[in-house]
């Protein structure tokens, strides 16, 4: 990211005032606060797209990556006037979260530290009702990147089968995203329910290369179809939201076609970035879909049957209502 000298003390994006500059965030790259508002001053249209109106929980890093960094998702040390509470309850508790309809609450995020963005799967109006679905293909250290390649592309292939479109991320961690658009029609525990449904499938089929569980003991050399992004307070790291990772590596949507050349999921930085969404056409999302029937599969956890639902899918118990990132 090349920095302008002398304009530094006056940084001013989307109308928040940017303190500090000059501070550095990332060593890797000397990368710069003023950098970070920069890039995402510039991309805050595209991930408008993907946060606008969700509950979002935030990473600061107000020291840099290297110092003290903490997730937030309320209001909490005040992030500014355009970053809104959002209070609701659901089954007798309470949750508040925040949530921005513009980029100059992006900025003003970016100005108090903020570094990853994890939106909910829902939008505040209808906050019961998901509208996409996550696959989250996160491989143990073991596992070579291509085998996590094939693994996205056996997804995909079994949504087709089932009727539906996705879309590629990669996460700027260490895995890939598998996101499937959805209409809201149906609850948490029903998408939760399908997801669950189809990475069971595949584990039954191939035991030796994929897990469903997220024990840490079973996932030895393998990838975990992780689908409980797909459960009420879960989040998934926004498109085109940096990592707090050395070399401030960049989630970024793709078209399947890119999977064969993509060498790693942090493979994007934020210059990289920024010459990618100027030199190419705005992608094209699939659109929003119903999910369809699970066809009745009847998949149990720890032996344990599980009822199915009216449309087909299959219930699964919550897990503890925690926040899960991103990897």
């Amino acid at each position: 990211m090349k920095r302008r000298a002398g304009a530094q003390e006056n940084l001013i994006l989307h109308g928040v005032h940017i303190t500090h500059p000059d501070r550095i965030v990332f060593e890797d790259g000397s990368l710069t606060k003023g950098d970070v508002a920069r890039y995402y001053a510039e991309v805050a249209p595209l991930l408008l797209r993907d946060i606008k109106n969700r509950p979002i929980t935030v990473v600061r890093c107000p020291g840099g990556i290297k110092a003290d960094c903490f997730y937030q998702r309320n209001v909490g040390f005040g992030l500014g006037q355009d970053v809104y509470p959002f209070h609701w309850k659901y089954k007798g508790s309470s949750y508040k979260y925040i949530y921005v309809n513009d980029a100059k609450g992006i900025m003003e995020m970016i100005q108090m530290g903020v570094i990853e963005i994890h939106p909910w799967g829902a939008t505040i109006d209808n906050i019961h009702m998901p509208d996409r679905m996550i696959f989250d293909l996160d491989p143990d250290s073991s596992v070579a990147f291509p085998l996590v390649k094939k693994a996205a592309r056996e997804v995909r292939q079994r949504l087709a089968d089932a009727g539906l479109e996705s879309f590629l991320k990669c996460t700027g961690g260490k895995g890939l995203h598998v996101v499937v658009p959805l209409s809201p029609t149906r609850s948490w525990e029903e998408v939760k329910g399908w997801a669950s449904a189809l990475a069971h499938v595949m584990v039954e089929q191939t035991p030796e290369r994929y897990v469903a569980t997220i024990t840490k003991s079973k996932r030895k050399g393998k990838i975990l179809i992780d689908f409980f992004r797909n459960d009420y307070t879960a989040t998934g790291i926004a498109s085109y939201s940096l990592r707090a990772r050395p070399g401030a590596p960049v989630a970024v949507p793709m078209e399947w076609r890119e999977l064969t050349m993509l060498k790693a999921p942090d493979q994007f930085h934020m210059n990289a970035v920024l010459k990618r969404i100027r030199s190419r056409p705005l992608q094209t999302m699939p659109p929003n879909q119903r999910l369809p029937r699970a066809e009745g599969e009847r998949i149990g956890m720890h032996g344990r049957k599980r009822r199915s639902l009216s449309d087909g899918s299959i219930t699964r118990p919550s897990t503890p209502r925690r926040e899960r990132m991103a990897v």
